[in-house]
């Protein structure tokens, strides 16, 4: 039995016994990191180098339109869509955020812009490889006064949508069929609820406004899940199968917020977007860092599909997830980017690999790949772990 990407895809996301190979997908490379920029002049680059084109845009194909990278790391699911500039004002090209219109900053952090939907408080600074990377300073929406005044002169995030781009059939059934070759793609999510409000209030102000101004946060959650409802309308509208929803609920050891505030404030939203989701036949795959363990029943029981990253940093214990909810859920990832990618040996860049196969690869429902981007690892331990990857996600399993 040899199936399709998409195929093998939706079967795990399905949980639908297992595939004829575990899927891959991977957040891939930083562009602007070390790594990125050695696999630009390896011979790998230049063996993989692929350029897809379609007849509905005119924008030249870079960065995730260039899916030289997906097929290095021969995914078989990747998050990327054929609608640039979903919102009016800035497009970060091939990043999971959307921006939104943009203003220019506070006078404390000169050279900065501030994304009007979110409060998030950018700017622009060179890596040492003299790339520009976009760079988070701070949370601008500090009173309920300043982000009523953004929203009031910019428009709300659900009045950011940018109602010109046209989400037919027609555009999603040829961006499908001209990348199945290579991967299955799902489209992206527009705002955060949690992340959102975490970064453009920061963390000490959401605490306070969740204690004595909860009716606030409520509004604002609100109108981040309107805006998300409204794309996923859209997307359903275009005939997509497969929505990805990035939100970070985790650090290092725990969650950001506690339970009861996630319950409280969190879940009754993200249970909205799931069955908006799910009302329209679609499937949800879900990004979040960090330790996310204590929060993923609650999700589960809303509708979540597949959670993504699984930080083994973090304290994530995928085979404890595995063995608990795995008949519910799906996981991608879990396969540890940051300590043993980047600083182990190929050995155990190997081991790695095989650890995660065998927690979470029986039975299917589960995606190799990295818990996070990839960012400044030694090449050899790219080219170990992209082979070890191949190695073991042949079933019947044998780790």
């Amino acid at each position: 039995m040899v199936l399709s990407k998409r195929e093998r895809v939706i079967r795990a996301l399905e949980r639908d016994d297992e595939p004829d190979i575990i899927p891959i997908q991977s957040l891939g490379f930083e562009k602007s990191s070390r790594s990125y920029q050695e696999f630009l002049q390896s011979d790998e680059y230049k063996d993989h180098e692929t350029h897809v084109k379609n007849s509905f845009s005119n924008k030249e194909y870079l960065s995730e339109w260039d899916i030289t990278e997906q097929r290095f790391w021969n995914v078989d699911l990747h998050a990327m869509d054929p609608w640039r500039n979903r919102t009016k004002g800035v497009d970060f090209g091939d990043s999971l955020l959307s921006v939104g219109i943009v203003a220019p900053g506070p006078p404390e952090y000169p050279d900065s812009f501030i994304a009007t939907p979110t409060g998030r408080i950018w700017k622009v600074v060179k890596l040492e490889t003299g790339l520009d990377y976009y760079w988070y300073l701070d949370g601008g929406f500090r009173t309920p006064e300043i982000l009523h005044s953004y929203w009031d002169e910019y428009g709300k995030p659900s009045e950011q949508i940018n109602d010109e781009i046209n989400y037919s059939p027609h555009i999603w059934d040829e961006f499908v069929e001209t990348l199945s070759p290579y991967l299955y793609p799902a489209a992206r999510s527009l705002f955060a609820l949690e992340e959102a409000i975490i970064e453009g209030m920061t963390l000490s102000r959401v605490a306070y406004f969740m204690r004595k101004k909860p009716e606030f946060m409520h509004e604002v959650i609100n109108e981040y899940t309107k805006a998300n409802i409204e794309m996923i309308k859209r997307f359903a509208e275009a005939g997509v199968e497969i929505f990805f929803y990035v939100d970070d609920l985790g650090q290092k050891g725990r969650s950001i917020l506690s339970l009861e505030n996630f319950r409280k404030f969190i879940l009754p939203q993200y249970t909205k977007m799931y069955k908006e989701i799910h009302k329209h036949g679609m499937l949800l795959v879900q990004h979040s860092c960090g330790y996310i363990d204590k929060l993923l029943p609650d999700m589960v029981d809303a509708g979540l599909d597949c959670i993504q990253t699984l930080e083994p940093t973090s304290g994530v214990d995928l085979a404890h997830l595995k063995e608990e909810l795995g008949d519910r859920v799906s996981f991608m990832g879990g396969m540890d980017a940051s300590r043993v990618l980047s600083f182990g040996t190929p050995k155990e860049v190997e081991e790695e690999v095989k650890r995660c196969v065998k927690a979470a690869g029986q039975g299917g429902g589960y995606f190799a790949g990295p818990s996070h981007v990839i960012l400044d690892v030694p090449w050899e331990n790219i080219l170990a772990f992209r082979a070890a990857i191949e190695k073991y996600r042949k079933y019947p399993l044998r780790v």
